[in-house]
């Protein structure tokens, strides 16, 4: 076969190799939009009225996700380029290029990882998150078990009270703003142990795990009228994000990783004869 054939046939396969590639990717991105509707608004019982709720945890895991697939995706049609590339030129700017990506993912997903799973960093963000407000007898705290992004959740209620007191934690769906009373909400109180719900210097209110769901905190001040009570509601990072995103993007460093690994002598081997330094 005369070489300038070849050289064609070459041109030919390194084209066709790349429009798969980004077909399959805007398959990826069509469907990657289509798991989000999924996953917002018919898994996740995402709404806008009358409150606004968007659990992005998930899709951002499955995100992440997907950014693997594609990392490993794009590793075997970059072999493919090279295979077909029409010069040592050319397969070695292919390889140079890759290997400066793929550090720059590296660098990148591992400080995701980091991030998301350093105590020092989590703890930070619960301190600046928490909600600390004063309850008393006249008006309850009303507050959501999940914050409207479902990024982080609510883990448990710490109350102080210089009297003892009474607090009960009651679902909103049990709750009439305009006509409720405390033996109402007595009976209908989550927690139900005296150990509980009796505030004696201090006492912390596990929040049940449970998606978007509105919790109320009433103050019974009957043996001691007129007392107050000092509400702070303490919040993790969705165990998603600080779980199964973090574990993605180690994968996502390994992988990025041995295709250092595996490219770095190829560069080198083309490298001799290449234009471009």
């Amino acid at each position: 076969m005369p070489l300038t054939s070849r050289v064609l046939e070459d041109s030919i396969r390194l084209a066709k190799i790349r429009r798969i590639k980004w077909t399959l990717y805007i398959v990826q991105l069509i469907m990657l939009v289509a798991l989000a509707i999924l996953l917002i608004f018919v898994m996740g019982d995402a709404q806008i009225k009358p409150v606004l709720y968007l659990p992005l945890d998930s899709f951002v895991a499955v995100m992440v996700l997907l950014l693997l697939v594609v990392c490993v995706e794009s590793f075997f049609f970059r072999v493919m380029e090279m295979r077909f590339a029409r010069s040592s030129s050319a397969k070695h700017l292919m390889a140079k290029n890759s290997i400066r990506s793929a550090i720059m993912i590296v660098v990148v997903a591992g400080i995701v990882a980091v991030l998301l799973v350093a105590p020092p960093v989590l703890s930070v963000i619960q301190d600046a998150s928490s909600r600390t407000s004063v309850l008393s007898a006249e008006e309850p705290i009303t507050f959501w078990s999940r914050d409207p992004l479902a990024l982080q959740v609510m883990v448990e209620v710490e109350i102080t009270a210089v009297n003892t007191v009474e607090v009960y934690m009651v679902n909103g769906d049990l709750f009439d703003e305009e006509n409720w009373s405390i033996s109402q909400m007595f009976i209908f109180r989550t927690n139900k142990n005296p150990a509980e719900y009796v505030v004696d210097d201090e006492l912390v209110i596990e929040v049940p795990e449970a998606d978007h769901t509105q919790y109320v905190l009433v103050l019974n001040d009957l043996e001691n009228p007129g007392s107050v009570a000092t509400v702070s509601i303490m919040r993790d990072v969705s165990g998603i994000l600080t779980g199964v995103v973090p574990l993605l993007a180690i994968a996502i460093v390994v992988a990025n990783i041995a295709w250092v690994a595996y490219l770095m002598p190829i560069e080198r081997k083309y490298s001799k004869g290449s234009i471009y330094k």
